[in-house]
Parts: structure tokens; C-alpha cells; sequence
């Protein structure tokens, strides 16, 4: 099944032991549902291939977008879930540096507060979370410095070393 990636500040609040409790109770932590910060009722993600290969371009991409490299978090969940929370699928183009990363950008639409809600516990029941260290993004950013998938001055941002 098709995957979404978002982009989270913290990926331990995506924890599920952590919320098992509140989601046990019926309720949902607050903190995840700080990650889903939306612009216009509209939430910013990225599609994930099957074999699951662009997450790693995916977080470089978001990465070099921060005003400096740090770790990358994320929660990956499939979409499906956007059926089960009566959210909708637009797909936009992306504004990162990486043009074959933003075609794979999509935004929720339609948000409303209940909306994201459901899908925070969709996610903390059904989706994953990961994080991507600094040292791994700076390998990444590299990388795509060298096969030019990434414009030159994304070179001022890898650490001086």
C-alpha cells in the first residue's frame, strides 16, 4: 500500500508505548498533534515509494530546506488512512531544492481540527516513526552535491570540517 512521509519536530512524541495510555482511553496526546502543523487547512507531505527507496532523498530534500542540517524525524503511515479520517489528497509540487522530490509532494486538504485529530491517532496506532541522524544527512547532502541533484549552494550548509 502507498505510503505518506511528514516531516516531525520530535519523532519520540510518535511513540506509541508512550501514547498507548490516552489512546487506550480514547484520546490522543497533544504533542504529535504540534507536528501536523498546517498552512490554509492544508498539511504538506511526501510519497513514498513501495520498496520504500526515496525516504532517504526525501529527508535530504527537507533537510536542506532547515536554516541548518540537523536530524530528520518523521512518521510514515499509509494512505489509506486518509480515507479513514475523511481527509483529501491534493497533489502539489513541492518547493524544495530537489526537483524530483517535489513532484512526489502532496497536501492534505480540508483539514479540520476533528480531521486531525483522527489522524494523529490513525498514525500513533497504524503508522511509524523514524529519524534520520545528522551524521547520515550530512552523507546524504554530500551525496547529492556530487551527482548534482542538489544545487551548489546547499554546500554552505554541510558542517566546516
Amino acid at each position: 500500500m502507498a505510503k505518506l512521509l511528514r516531516k516531525v519536530k520530535k519523532q519520540n512524541r510518535w511513540y506509541r508505548s508512550e501514547a498507548q495510555p490516552l489512546l487506550d482511553a480514547g484520546d490522543v496526546p497533544a504533542d504529535p498533534i504540534g507536528d501536523l502543523n498546517t498552512s490554509g487547512n492544508r498539511l504538506s507531505v511526501y510519497r513514498v515509494d513501495e520498496s520504500r527507496s526515496n525516504i532517504e532523498r526525501i529527508a535530504r530534500a527537507l533537510a536542506v530546506n532547515a536554516q541548518h542540517l540537523d536530524n530528520v524525524g518523521y512518521v510514515l503511515f499509509d494512505i489509506s488512512l486518509l480515507e479513514r479520517a475523511s481527509i483529501g489528497l491534493d497533489s502539489t509540487r513541492g518547493d524544495t531544492d530537489d526537483s524530483v522530490v517535489n513532484e512526489y509532494h502532496a497536501d492534505l486538504i480540508d483539514l479540520t481540527g476533528n480531521k486531525l485529530v483522527t489522524l494523529t491517532r490513525l498514525i500513533l496506532l497504524e503508522g511509524e516513526s523514524d529519524t534520520i541522524l545528522k551524521k547520515r544527512i550530512v552523507e546524504l547532502v554530500r551525496e547529492g552535491l556530487g551527482s548534482k541533484e542538489l544545487p551548489e549552494r546547499v554546500r554552505d550548509k554541510l558542517p566546516k570540517i
